[in-house]
This record gives C-alpha cells, structure tokens and sequence, in this order.
C-alpha cells in the first residue's frame, strides 16, 4: 500500500510540473477542448442543475462552462468551503454577474460569503429539484484534453 501511495504522488508531482509547464494559452486551448466534448456528453446535455468549482489557474478552465449552463437555463453550484472545519456546500450561482461579484477567498477563488444565507444549497433541495449533474474535472485532464473520460457523479 504503501508504494501505491508513493507512486501516486509521484504522478501527481509529474502532472502538476507538466501543467505548471504550459502556457496560459495552452491551458485555455486544452480546457476549450475538454468544455467541448462535455457540451456534447448526454448527461450534460440533459442536465437541468449541475454542480462545478470555479478555477484556478493551473486547472481545467470552468469559465466556458458556466456561461454555456446559464445560456441554456441549468441551474449552476459552487463550493463555499468553511476553512474552520472544512466543511463544503453546493450553492446556486444567480449568473454571471453574480460570479463576478463574489468575494475572493485567500486562494484567490471567489466564492459565497460565509454569511451568505440567501443561496439555495443544491444537496438539500435535490429531491424536490431533480438529479444534480457532478462535475469532476481534473488537472490530468489539460494533459489529455481528448481523454474520454470526464467524470460525472448524479446526486439524488
């Protein structure tokens, strides 16, 4: 086990030196890549609420991707995380002025103040709401943007 943990690392110290290696540009090209195959994929198109962070510079580009959800009506999700205990939710973004307009924590990554109570919470609402679309994009994925694997989580 042990050597598993170590060779995970390993790959992901490589991964990370890989995606620190390329351009801003390139990075922008490849998240393009890996948003277009996602407007195709079923499940995002049938989708009505999906859940997604917003990024930071050495990560999938999620930009594109909100403004296509609110182009065609889904409801999007945010995380707020809660530094003292780590604790997260899924709250719904109005738009993207919205998005905008969020404060910055200290990652530099807007999110929903913590005395934000007005937004609605998507795992408390999802079983009057309907099926929640997951989105888990992940760093490899700039290093493969044509991978096939995008990886979706429905919550109920």
């Amino acid at each position: 086990m042990a050597a598993l943990r170590a060779a995970k690392q390993a790959l992901r110290k490589e991964i990370k030196r890989r995606v620190a290696a390329l351009s801003d540009e390139e990075k922008l090209r490849q998240s393009l890549i890996v948003s277009h195959k996602l407007f195709q994929h079923p499940k995002y198109v049938s989708s009505k609420r999906i859940a997604l962070f917003l990024s930071m510079s050495d990560e999938v580009r999620t930009e594109e991707i909100i403004k296509d959800a609110f182009k065609l009506g889904k409801s999007c999700f945010i995380p707020r995380y809660e530094r003292s205990n780590s604790h997260m939710d899924m709250l719904k973004l109005g738009g993207l002025q919205d998005m905008e307009t969020l404060p910055l924590t200290s990652w530099n990554i807007r999110q929903p103040a913590d005395d934000d109570e007005s937004r609605e919470e998507a795992l408390a609402a999802a079983p009057t709401r309907g099926v929640l679309l997951l989105l888990r994009l992940k760093v490899r994925h700039l290093m493969c943007p044509d991978w096939e694997e995008l990886l979706f989580r429905e919550v109920f």
